[in-house]
């Protein structure tokens, strides 16, 4: 997760002298009435396969406000494949817990992954046998559910705890955006039906009734383009100051937030602590 952080603003720096500089020289140019050699032209090709011989395939020309226009579109595609590397980190971090949740206490795994398995041969398997299980489990609601029922504090502190959302809701958003990014590339086709989605995800649907401080948190990465809406990450500049609000370090604080609780107060006490203590005498 820092690697990705760190990534982040890398990007944010780099992209932001870029766009200093796009506007520096285009001023200059303006100033000395060379404005029309703003533009930008391409020409793009790729080669046949039978002959080798080259094939232009299509030309652009790009205006001062169309290059602007594509660096801001660029830097949200970075943060959109960033968002999408600290959501799988946070995936794998699941497969982790739930597999050492059904090792050490394989009564806590719904049937469903314990079939044709006894109790018996269950506390025969090593744990890369619940990992294994655990990873071809791609449904992240299973193993969070999995651990609300064991832990029931996690579905209270879910609605009530110091970051002030409902993190039940919010795994659930971060996880649509993911799969919006990954399959069309940030794109919604269908605004309605990808907050259906969400709201079904929660299991909070209400019969469409949708609570509206969850419909403001979707808007919040979520914008109309081009006739449609895509999936925003772009910071969020505070009118008149240098400060902005970082969609994408929102995101990642809400991920670490949620795991470390998850691992911290709830796994680590219940099945790391007494076997640390057994073995050198002091719970860590």
């Amino acid at each position: 997760m820092a690697e990705v952080e760190l990534v982040s603003r890398h990007v944010k720096s780099s992209m932001d002298q870029e766009q200093d500089v796009m506007i520096r020289s285009h001023k200059r140019l303006i100033e000395n009435k060379m404005d029309d050699l703003a533009s930008s032209f391409h020409n793009m090709f790729f080669q046949s396969l039978s002959d080798g011989e080259l094939i232009f395939y299509d030309q652009r020309k790009l205006g001062f406000d169309n290059r602007l226009k594509d660096l801001v579109d660029r830097r949200n595609k970075y943060y959109l494949w960033l968002l999408v590397e600290a959501f799988e980190y946070f995936e794998d971090f699941l497969e982790l817990i739930y597999a050492h949740m059904g090792h050490k206490e394989p009564s806590t795994w719904p049937p469903k992954e314990k079939k044709g398995e006894t109790s018996t041969s269950l506390g025969q398997k090593d744990f890369e046998w619940f990992l294994d299980k655990s990873e071809s489990n791609k449904k992240n609601n299973v193993k969070l559910d999995c651990i609300r029922k064991r832990f029931p504090s996690l579905a209270v502190i879910e609605k009530s705890n110091h970051v002030g959302i409902d993190f039940r809701f919010a795994i659930c958003l971060v996880e649509m955006l993911r799969h919006v990014v990954v399959h069309n590339s940030g794109r919604i086709l269908n605004v309605e039906k990808f907050v259906e989605r969400i709201f079904e995800k929660a299991g909070m649907s209400n019969n469409g009734n949708y609570d509206p401080q969850k419909i403001k948190l979707v808007n919040t990465f979520v914008e109309p383009y081009k006739g449609q809406h895509r999936i925003i990450m772009l910071e969020i500049y505070q009118q008149g100051t240098p400060f902005h609000l970082s969609r994408l370090s929102q995101i990642i604080n809400w991920l670490l937030t949620y795991a470390d609780y998850i691992y911290r107060i709830l796994i680590r006490p219940t099945y790391f602590a007494v076997a640390n203590s057994n073995d050198n005498g002091a719970t860590p």
